[in-house]
């Protein structure tokens, strides 16, 4: 019987106590007998017609008898017959079906369906008066019309107070069986906490539950726990029997920490702690579960994203490990010959002309090298943070791609490579694109082609695409040389990635070239894609956008020069219209080396020791361009470039500045500048952003150079480094005698400026440390003598940050350096030509 509940209990007992009163009424007498009440009117009836009969037959009226009787027989239905029978037996009156219906007994005696009354005469038995009736009840047990009035009313009293009962309890609150103190102080918790009854119907929920599914704790009371939205690890619905409730109810043991997941109001995945604790009944068994639910879902999100941070903390380190593996052979390579002919030019080993220039060549492109391989990674770390921009200028794709192809073909003939450049149908003489990015796409793939072809060619194809609606220029780079695998197309353009080990092994590289090209070309609205026939060739396909073409001329074939020309920028120099330049600089070996190059190239050169003397002279004289310095003493570029643009000047202000940080150019265009040039100055790159400006030319020339003129030590004393040990330190510059005055300006100054540094460093005098360590990491670099560039931007930041350890450590290397620092001699003993 335990599916029965309290309701269908507490309905029965009632009803049953209320047909048992009924019962014990009736044997009280306190209850009316129906039928009692029939059979005494059945009696009395017998009783008047017997008196009655009596008087008939003693007058001899036996006619009226039979009158009399059939009359009663007819008024009672429930009568089936009547007689008048004598003592001897004989039926004096016989009323409907007597005879033979009739059962004597044999003595006076009546029963519920026979009624016998005697007739006297005198004190003698003359007669007897029969009647016969219908049985008032049913024959049978459950024919007795009080158990079946008691079975009525213990049905219909069931089925009432069923009903009833669920309405009362319906309307009961079994919360208030908790004292309210109790109930605030459990919707303070901030864990969701229900109690279930042994039917896992919830009796009692607190406010952090109710508000989780978006309802009330009222709400939830009566409502069975299964209802809700329980879930397992996978999301999947967990099966009741799975509860930890569940268990916790069947074996009457606590369950702690058990993670489960409930779907909230905004049917969203949550994930609990669990902990289930019984609540004993009688006999010591769980009539219930106290469970506690611990939202966990922030910290499970936590795991999940602290696993997610491992494993790309691992693929980092894997990358960089890959990285590092791929860069090693490219980096040692151009070190290694210049480091080699470096070695090989200090010990003299250049004895003439042609030996020197070789090395010096070899020591160049090298370094060229480097320089392209820093430049790839720091693109590609602007790509990958994002910070990729680009232009939208008016450019020419076919002087791009000759200029491009003319510097490359220089590398294709030392492998005896043909390059060729043509065109395919007509292409627009300019294109809005940013011509740096297509510059960078085009030598990347260009020289991708040259160092991958060993004999051959490789041919660059411009041609336009796209149609009217959406023109593209669409640039085929196509060589002869070892192709690509079917199964490796999908991967060349993954950063550090190469068709596979054994070609890196044999060309070099470091994989980013395509991974770069790729994105430049996305960023200019294309995409680069290839086709390769493994072991005979590939062809990459360039696409960029154009912009509107509407009024651009279309160039035919036969007015582009498709050749390709010999450079002779090795051997040329500028030569500029007349055009005044103010160059502001607080070092005079700067100021000198520019004033001679600009110079020499017909400019009309001023100069300005800081920024309060530049705007003077700048208010006052008439400036084609200005190079500004950014820092320098009594005022800095950055205030002086503001006041002259408030000043109204228009004329280009170049930055010039040792600080090649990230936002440093855009700390100086704030300030107004037109430009901005890194110290130490890139001379070729100088004079051709002022040609650019001022209209200045290229032109040849053979005038002979001084390259490894003699050189004198300066004179420097004993040095607190310690005796003088290692190479000397020369100018790079020392070989060119028109820079050479520059070059000794720059040595005579170091040793004032050195007793200038000593002073600051024995007062801890920090800003004066970081001006002069400023001063010079650019001077140093400007006349060529590198050495000092890294150990004076340690020195300037050790000063700027008020690091005491780090300065003691850089100071003795400044001694040492200067110490070893070689000077160009006055005549040169041994002229050569480069």
């Amino acid at each position: 019987m335990k599916f029965l509940n309290a309701r269908v209990y507490i309905a029965f007992g009632l009803a049953s106590l209320v047909a048992s009163i009924v019962l014990i009424s009736s044997v009280l007498d306190l209850f009316p007998d129906r039928d009692g009440a029939l059979r005494q009117g059945r009696a009395s009836l017998a009783e008047t017609l017997a008196a009655t009969a009596t008087v008939l037959v003693s007058k001899r009226e036996i006619a009226e008898l039979d009158v009399i009787l059939n009359f009663v027989i007819k008024r009672n239905a429930d009568m089936l017959s009547a007689a008048v029978r004598t003592a001897d037996g004989k039926a004096l009156v016989s009323v409907g079906p007597h005879e033979g219906k009739w059962v004597s007994t044999g003595r006076a005696h009546s029963t519920e369906t026979q009624i016998e009354v005697p007739i006297m005469a005198g004190a003698q038995k003359w007669g007897q008066l029969e009647l016969r009736y219908q049985p008032i009840t049913s024959p049978g047990f459950w024919n007795s019309p009080l158990l079946q009035f008691a079975l009525f009313i213990a049905c219909n009293a069931f089925v009432s107070f069923y009903f009833y009962l669920a309405r009362v309890l319906s309307q009961l609150d079994p919360s208030r069986a908790i004292p309210g103190r109790v109930r605030a102080a459990l919707d303070t918790l901030t864990e969701g906490l229900l109690v279930i009854d042994k039917r896992q119907n919830i009796v009692l929920a607190n406010e952090a539950i109710a508000r989780l599914l978006g309802t009330t704790a009222d709400k939830l009371l009566g409502t069975a726990a299964s209802k809700l939205e329980w879930l397992a690890a996978d999301g999947a619905p967990l099966p009741v029997r799975l509860h930890p409730w569940s268990r916790t109810l069947s074996s009457g043991a606590a369950i702690t920490n058990e993670t489960i997941g409930l779907r909230d109001a905004d049917a969203v995945q949550r994930t609990f702690i669990a902990n289930c604790a019984p609540v004993l009944g009688g006999k010591g068994k769980a009539a219930g579960v106290l469970i506690s639910l611990d939202d966990v879902t922030q910290l499970e999100a936590n795991k999940v994203e602290l696993g997610k941070a491992k494993e790309k903390a691992e693929a980092a380190n894997q990358a960089k490990s890959d990285f590092l593996a791929n860069m090693s052979h490219d980096i040692r390579t151009p070190m290694n010959a210049i480091l080699g002919f470096t070695e090989l030019l200090k010990r003299g080993y250049g004895r003439n002309e042609g030996d020197a220039k070789k090395y010096l060549e070899t020591i160049h492109s090298s370094g060229k090298h480097l320089l392209e391989l820093i430049n790839d990674i720091l693109d590609l770390s602007k790509i990958e943070a994002g910070h990729l921009e680009v232009e939208k200028l008016s450019c020419s794709p076919h002087g791009v791609a000759l200029e491009v192809v003319t510097v490359l073909a220089v590398r294709a003939r030392e492998k005896g490579v043909a390059l060729d450049l043509r065109t395919d149908g007509r292409i627009p003489e300019t294109i809005i694109s940013d011509p740096t990015c297509l510059r960078r796409i085009m030598t990347n793939l260009i020289g991708n082609a040259i160092k991958f072809t060993e004999r051959g060619a490789v041919t660059v194809v411009l041609r336009l695409t796209g149609g009217a609606e959406a023109p593209r220029l669409t640039i085929d780079v196509t060589d002869t040389g070892i192709g690509i695998a079917a199964d490796k197309l999908d991967s060349v353009f993954e950063s550090f990635t190469q068709a596979d080990s054994s070609v890196t092994r044999r060309f070099g590289g470091t994989g980013l070239g395509l991974t770069i090209s790729r994105r430049f070309a996305q960023a200019l609205g294309g995409d680069i894609a290839v086709a390769s026939d493994y072991g005979k060739g590939s062809t990459f396909t360039v696409t960029v956008e154009t912009g509107a073409l509407e009024g651009v001329r279309m160039l035919e074939q036969s007015e582009l020069a498709v050749g390709v020309e010999e450079s002779g920028a090795e051997d040329a120099r500028w030569k500029f219209p007349p055009a005044r330049v103010l160059v502001v600089d607080d070092g005079p070996e700067n100021r000198e080396l520019l004033r001679l190059v600009l110079s020499e190239a017909g400019l009309v050169v001023d100069e300005a020791e800081n920024g309060k003397i530049a705007v003077d002279k700048a208010g006052s004289q008439p400036y084609d361009v200005v190079l500004m310095d950014m820092q320098m003493p009594v005022m800095d570029g950055f205030t002086a470039t503001r006041l002259l643009r408030e000043q109204g000047l228009k004329i280009p202000i170049f930055a010039l500045t040792a600080n090649a940080m990230k936002g440093a150019e855009k700390q100086v265009m704030e300030a107004g500048c037109s430009g901005f040039l890194t110290k130490p100055i890139n001379i070729d790159g100088l004079m051709e952003t002022l040609a650019a400006l001022l209209g200045g030319t290229r032109v040849a020339h053979t005038e002979r150079r001084d390259l490894l003129p003699t050189t004198a030590q300066v004179e420097m004393g004993a040095s607190p480094a310690g005796p003088l040990t290692g190479p000397p330190v020369r100018s790079r510059l020392a070989g060119n005698k028109r820079l050479r005055p520059a070059v000794r300006k720059f040595a005579a100054r170091l040793n004032e400026q050195l007793l200038a540094f000593e002073r600051a460093y024995s007062a801890r005098d920090f800003a004066e440390l970081a001006s002069l360590a400023h001063w010079l990491k650019g001077a140093a670099g400007t006349v060529g003598y590198d050495e000092f560039t890294e150990p004076a931007t340690r020195l300037e930041q050790a000063a700027k940050e008020g690091a005491t350890a780090e300065l003691d450590a850089v100071m003795p290397e400044l001694r040492a350096l200067a110490a070893r620092l070689e000077v160009p001699a006055e005549d040169p003993v041994s002229p050569a030509v480069v």
